[in-house]
């Protein structure tokens, strides 16, 4: 799926920071229970700042058009039934992938503040995957 407007790109960040807290919810159990839990409540925390950015910068903005960007290519698989080891390879996978996606779009963003939202999210996925054991 193409995020050819600026309000598909918002839409599918909700929906990354939404998917990325449930899979830590269901995850967070064993080794990893305390750490998912942290990645759990942090991406809540995340979509609320991009519900309010949302809300507050974006109104004549959201059917701006952007090319580029293609949603299959920040997909992650995840399944939090797996095992320990594979559930941590995961969350790797989603960070990284949320790094790039966030930076891909902040250079194609035509809102300051958007930008420098979604290259403080990249950043803060960046720790995030470096935080995990």
């Amino acid at each position: 799926m193409e995020l050819g407007t600026f309000g598909a790109i918002l839409k599918f960040a909700l929906e990354l920071e939404e998917r990325a807290a449930a899979f830590y919810e269901a995850g967070a159990r064993g080794r990893l229970a305390e750490d998912f839990a942290e990645l759990a409540q942090g991406s809540r925390k995340r979509r609320r700042r991009l519900e309010q950015a949302r809300r507050e910068l974006v109104n004549e903005m959201i059917l701006e058009s952007i090319t580029g960007l293609e949603g299959e290519a920040y997909t992650v698989d995840l399944d939090a039934t797996v095992d320990e080891a594979e559930r941590l390879r995961q969350a790797e996978r989603l960070e990284e992938t949320a790094a790039r996606f966030y930076r891909d779009a902040a250079a194609k963003m035509p809102i300051r503040e958007i930008v420098r939202l979604f290259e403080r999210l990249a950043r803060e996925n960046d720790r995030r995957r470096a935080r995990l054991p």
